[in-house]
């Protein structure tokens, strides 16, 4: 399968048109020597991010396109290999000729992602709709309300969460209909649309974002940023049910860190 055909198929569901202007989506440049749209991909690895040791199961396995979640080359690639260990891999894809693709905040504004499919597990939802300066966060009205405790325990199920923090002035007994929710790291949303008295779902929350919702009553859930590892699966059956003549691996990059607690 050429890979002008692979991209195109991803640029209609996912629109570059709607990446952020920060954002480094689509093909990663990391090398002088470009790849010509007849490229011939034989295999496809899908992954959250792409990793030393998810680069060295691309290649045991011999994958030639690898679809990450997050920009390998987010930077100036000055800047970038100024990481040790992102010169060597570098080095690695450019030798085993693979080619690195990212689907980043235009995932996050597509109407065509698998996070509503999710969130009606939780509660069934009457209403959806994009918002945020990049349509990168979505709000979501159920049917019948529920209790935040209820919430926390259904997200953790469904994201796999090892951890989720709440702010201290969130009641877990209140009952709601709408919550926003923005993966990643996603409460600047929460303070540039200036929402107050609501509940806000994001991946990474920052001090300050914490303040913002103690002192707005926003009931503020923090999930982790492995919460958008969904990606891979529904990207994986999107493949899979487009080109089945190809073969589409995943790699589960796990949570890069553990929780300690004070005994």
């Amino acid at each position: 399968m050429q890979l002008v055909n692979i991209i195109s198929y991803l640029d209609k569901k996912f629109s570059p048109k709607k990446a952020g202007s920060w954002d480094n989506s689509g093909l990663q440049v990391f090398s002088k020597k470009t790849f010509q749209p007849d490229f011939e991909v034989n295999k496809i690895l899908v992954c959250l991010d792409l990793t030393n040791s998810c680069l060295d199961y691309a290649i045991q396995h011999k994958v030639n396109l690898i679809i990450s979640r997050h920009p390998f080359i987010f930077n100036e690639l000055a800047k970038e290999k100024t990481n040790p260990i992102k010169q060597e891999m570098i080095k690695k894809l450019v030798k085993h000729q693979i080619v690195v693709f990212a689907i980043h905040s235009n995932y996050d504004a597509s109407i065509y992602q698998s996070l509503t499919d999710l969130i009606n597990q939780i509660q069934e939802v009457k209403k959806f709709k994009k918002f945020g300066n990049d349509h990168e966060s979505n709000s979501f009205l159920f049917k019948n309300e529920l209790k935040i405790v209820d919430l926390i325990n259904k997200l953790a199920e469904i994201f796999n969460c090892d951890l989720i923090r709440f702010n201290c002035k969130l009641d877990l007994d209140q009952k709601t209909k709408r919550v926003y929710l923005t993966t990643g790291s996603g409460a600047s949303t929460m303070i540039d649309q200036s929402l107050k008295d609501c509940v806000f779902i994001t991946g990474e929350v920052k001090w300050n974002e914490w303040i913002y919702a103690n002192d707005n009553h926003v009931s503020l859930i923090e999930i982790g940023h492995y919460m958008e590892n969904y990606f891979v699966d529904d990207l994986k059956n999107k493949l899979d049910n487009k080109f089945n003549q190809l073969e589409v691996l995943t790699y589960d990059v796990k949570n890069q860190f553990v929780t300690w607690k004070k005994v």
